[in-house]
């Protein structure tokens, strides 16, 4: 049966290949060349492709006009909306900008005015007497804020010195107990000392920094809380007012992991954690890998951090592994972020505590292990590696989805693990006390006393010191989920924050919001080795190390806070 010429017949299969071709009969305009089927969406793609500036450009201007049309009709006058429209409007520039032109330029130019002020200012003066003055300046601005501050109704200036001392200590502690003393890079410390306690100053006394933290806090509980609608879909709405823990934690989990893979389908967590890596590199002295693992990890967890930069990790010195895993266990991500507030925790507390610890991880890692050698993104800027598996949108979703679902079978069965340990050994603990006259000896009370000197030296008023001590080593021996729940009181029974004074419920959530415990140890040494396969005997030692390395950058961060409190 003959065809029109130029029309698609299928042809006999090939001898070499298991797949048809497609042939077109000779005509004047093909010459009898092999094609594909033709498709409206290979066309469009094409096109897409051949005219992506001009599209974007063109998406470009329709945001700017629909930005002025809705500020000039000001039907949302209130600041809550205008700042998250605004922001909105910034990134997408942002991101269009430094599409269209490179950022090397300016970036170039920034490093170099930056490099020529520390060459005038900083040049002639030796690095012991930089070094000297730095800390000591740094001590200077402490002592001065901590005393010259108005002091709260019922609290004193010698509170704050309290917690003044502990930081002196911890940090004497992590001098004593480094790899490499004498390769300490003091500069990494003096200034990530200096972010965190200015850091602390704004959000506690400054209005603005306070009502920005507010707002900040209500922004992120009110865009995780979407959840819920998902969630009563499945469960019904009865199931989501009910409170109970795992309707109300694990739907946000599976919202945020999702959200999150989809933002990094389409390249806007690389664009922002890409430039504050390079903030924390060059004002911090750190690797950029490392800068942009501790910059992504109160966002997107300490599993899921090292992703960004699986292609560097196998290459990377001790020291920055270190810094690495401190960064993950230093901090609570975006994910468990709104379980913590459902609990009762103060959200504005939360995301503070996270962010200060972003240099602070950075800074006693590098007094921890410090680094002797020179790490492959030192002076260079870290791609960040991006995932190739995903093919549209909804396979990003999809897999986002999946890594929430497996986190909260994690978390679950966690804490049914370590709740229902707890109660065993307490059990276990009150019969073998009553021998001995101890009728209440319980895991709190031991972990109590061995943590009551570390509690004390952040600045806990004498009376509540045994209570948030308690909470400290149930966080370091179970999870934070399982401390934050007893101190809220949602295992049951009266809630413990209900007897804390002021000072020492606030360090209580900032010391306690970290993944730093014994079950996260082994959940790094899996995710991270599994990524560096040939690297694993290292993380593997180095782990324990940045667990307690993180744990102390929290509780760093409770001790600032409370020092000018």
């Amino acid at each position: 049966m003959s065809e029109t010429p130029g029309s698609l017949n299928k042809g006999s299969e090939n001898e070499n290949t298991d797949k048809p071709t497609y042939i077109v009969e000779s005509s004047a305009s093909d010459n009898g060349k092999d094609v594909g089927p033709p498709g409206i969406y290979a066309s469009t793609k094409e096109l897409l492709v051949k005219y992506k500036k001009w599209v974007i450009g063109f998406i470009w201007i329709l945001v700017t006009a629909y930005f002025i049309v809705g500020l000039a009709l000001k039907l949302k006058t209130q600041l809550s909306d205008i700042l998250p429209f605004i922001f909105l409007y910034v990134f997408i520039t942002g991101r269009i900008a430094f599409y269209f032109f490179p950022t090397k330029p300016l970036t170039s130019r920034i490093e170099h005015v930056w490099e020529t002020g520390n060459r005038l200012l900083f040049g002639r003066i030796p690095s012991w007497a930089q070094y000297t003055l730095g800390g000591a300046a740094l001590l200077a601005l402490a002592l001065s804020v901590s005393l010259g501050l108005a002091v709260p109704e019922g609290e004193s200036r010698l509170a704050r010195m309290q917690s003044l001392l502990g930081i002196i200590v911890l940090t004497l502690f992590l001098i004593a107990t480094s790899k490499h003393r004498k390769h300490i890079n003091w500069r990494t410390v003096i200034v990530g000392y200096l972010m965190q306690f200015c850091l602390g100053c704004i959000v506690m006394k400054s209005k603005w920094g306070s009502d920005f933290f507010t707002w900040l806090a209500g922004i992120a509980s009110g865009f995780l809380s979407f959840s819920r609608y998902g969630a009563s879909l499945l469960f019904g709405q009865s199931a989501i007012d009910s409170g109970a823990i795992a309707i109300t934690m694990f739907p946000v989990i599976i919202f945020f992991a999702s959200f999150v893979q989809v933002m990094v389908y389409l390249g806007g967590v690389q664009w922002v954690l890409q430039r504050m890596g390079w903030f924390f590199y060059k004002a911090l002295g750190t690797s950029n890998a490392e800068s942009i693992v501790a910059s992504a990890s109160p966002f997107i967890g300490q599993s899921e951090n090292t992703l960004l930069v699986k292609d560097y990790l196998e290459h990377m010195t001790n020291s920055e592994l270190h810094a690495c895993m401190t960064a993950g266990f230093a901090t609570i991500s975006g994910s468990v972020f709104q379980s913590y507030v459902a609990l009762g925790v103060d959200a504005k507390n939360l995301i503070t505590a996270c962010i200060m610890s972003i240099p602070c991880s950075l800074a006693l890692s590098k007094i921890r292990y410090p680094e002797r050698d020179v790490p492959l993104t030192r002076g260079t800027v870290a791609k960040i590696s991006k995932n190739e598996r995903e093919a549209n949108v909804l396979h990003a979703l999809g897999n986002g989805a999946a890594t929430g679902i497996h986190l909260s079978l994690i978390i679950l069965a966690t804490i049914i693990g370590m709740v229902s340990l707890i109660y065993a050994i307490n059990y276990m603990l009150t019969w073998l006390g009553n021998f001995i006259s101890i009728p209440n000896l319980t895991l709190e009370l031991i972990l109590g006393y061995l943590f009551y000197p570390l509690t004390w030296l952040l600045g806990v008023p004498r009376k509540d010191v045994m209570k948030v001590s308690q909470l400290l080593g149930l966080k370091l021996i179970s999870n934070e989920f399982v401390a934050y729940a007893k101190l809220t009181g949602a295992t049951g029974g009266v809630p413990l924050q209900d007897s804390l004074s002021e000072r020492a419920l606030l360090i209580a959530h900032f010391s306690l919001a970290g993944f730093a415990n014994t079950g996260s140890v082994a959940q790094v040494i899996a995710a991270v080795g599994s990524l560096a396969p040939s690297r694993k005997g290292d993380i593997s030692r180095l782990a324990l190390s940045s667990c307690l390395t993180g744990a102390l950058a929290t509780a760093m961060s409770a001790a600032i806070v409370s020092m000018i409190f």
